[in-house]
């Protein structure tokens, strides 16, 4: 809190607590900038799908550069805050044989006590919200089938637990908390386009703005019997698509949503996004995304979850912003995000230095991580003596700040 610059960059997570905007994370390959990412994407994973975790896979998750590696459990913690403003602590660990112990706790912020909403520790059992001996029971057998398995997802099951915490914490995790990485595709993008004006109208004005020689952001959709005279057979399973009765099924390729098949009161439908670009001498046309660049794509996938963080105030972790994309745009949205009034969070791992501008980010919003014998160490920019007129950009590419890459003489 001793920071006066870009004050705007402060919210109160549930009208309390002093929250920043932004986290951008730097350093060196290997340092281990991702791995933070990884461990919110590992939680997010196990307290909403079953089936996530086993005793066969577990292993690749502990840590290894140690003689004592086996005997060491995964401990992972998190605190957020939801869209309603209920805050929560969760904690998990890990063993080779199943969950250890599992606690999801009402947070008080540091302004008054914790509150306990469930605790599992071993064949220990608490609950707020007290089940019958009955129910218990089954909770007990379940756990017993199931020992990788997080209690909050029990109720995919069976409903048994009825405190309306395990299903607001849950639901944070399954729409509030999104993560995109290197290798995401957004199945649902077409669809998402088409239903909604505003997300369109943010894509349009974005890519115009950025000179990408697209003016305009678009779905086209079509009567599934007339899209169907112009595709044959060896495309895609026409059948199947012929036999689609409710919902839909969207084709990729090459990590690119192609076209969305739906049904729409009893109606299919073919949709695809398309690209209004400029030719020679104000010449346009409409290209499908098979044209477009892999920036472009990866821009495109960038738009719903800028959206979700400024319109929606959720909380968005994004692993190497910059991939594929130029500097200056990932400067510019960067510098976008950072004017808009919202309660959602960017939380990325970046290496483009041009991002260091005091201008729209604060030293407490940057984070260096370095490696020292295996291990991932995360230390914040505001730890520095910084004026805000200095340029840490400069001072960071010098190796004043640390977790930049120590390159030794290459003999080729």
């Amino acid at each position: 809190m001793k920071r006066t610059s870009l004050p705007d960059h402060i919210s109160k997570a549930a009208g309390i607590l002093p929250v920043l905007r932004m986290a951008a994370i730097y350093g060196a390959n290997g340092a281990g900038k991702s791995n933070m990412l990884k461990g919110v994407e590992f939680i997010k994973s196990l307290v909403t799908d079953k089936e996530f975790l086993n005793q066969s896979e577990v292993s690749r998750y502990f840590y290894a550069l140690r003689k004592e590696s086996d005997s060491q459990p995964i401990e992972l913690a998190i605190e957020f805050v939801t869209e309603i403003g209920k805050a929560y602590l969760y904690s998990v660990e890990i063993a080779k044989d199943g969950i250890k112990s599992e606690i999801l706790k009402e947070s008080g912020l540091g302004f008054k006590e914790n509150r306990d909403v469930f605790t599992r520790d071993g064949e220990s059992l608490f609950f707020a919200v007290k089940p019958s001996d009955e129910v218990e029971r089954m909770i007990r057998g379940w756990l017993e089938k199931n020992p990788f398995a997080s209690l909050l997802t029990i109720n995919d099951d069976m409903p048994v637990l009825t405190d309306e915490h395990i299903a607001i914490a849950k639901r944070w995790f399954k729409e509030e908390l999104l993560l995109i990485n290197l290798n995401t595709i957004y199945p649902g993008l077409i669809e998402l386009f088409r239903r909604s004006v505003d997300i369109n109208k943010f894509a349009s004005d974005l890519f115009k703005a950025v000179d990408l020689g697209v003016n305009e952001v678009k779905v086209q959709t079509e009567d599934f019997d007339d899209w169907i005279r112009s595709h044959n057979e060896t495309e895609l399973s026409i059948e199947r698509l012929k036999n689609i009765q409710s919902g839909g099924i969207s084709r990729i390729s090459k990590n690119r949503i192609i076209t969305n098949f739906i049904v729409e009161e009893g109606v299919r439908k073919v949709s695809q996004l398309m690209f209004e670009q400029f030719g020679k001498n104000g010449f346009s046309k409409d290209m499908d995304i098979m044209a477009q660049s892999d920036g472009t794509v990866r821009l495109l996938t960038l738009v719903p979850a800028f959206y979700d963080a400024i319109k929606l105030g959720k909380t968005v972790l994004i692993d190497e912003l910059d991939h594929s994309v130029h500097p200056y745009l990932i400067r510019e949205l960067v510098k976008y995000f950072s004017r808009q009034e919202t309660t959602g969070q960017l939380i990325f791992t970046t290496h483009q230095t041009c991002l260091l501008n005091q201008d729209f980010i604060r030293t407490d919003e940057v984070w260096m991580v370095e490696k020292k014998e295996g291990s991932t160490r995360m230390y914040s920019l505001n730890e520095f003596k910084i004026h805000n007129t200095i340029k840490i950009e400069n001072g960071y590419m010098e190796g004043r700040y640390g977790a930049i890459p120590f390159i030794g003489e290459l003999n080729m």
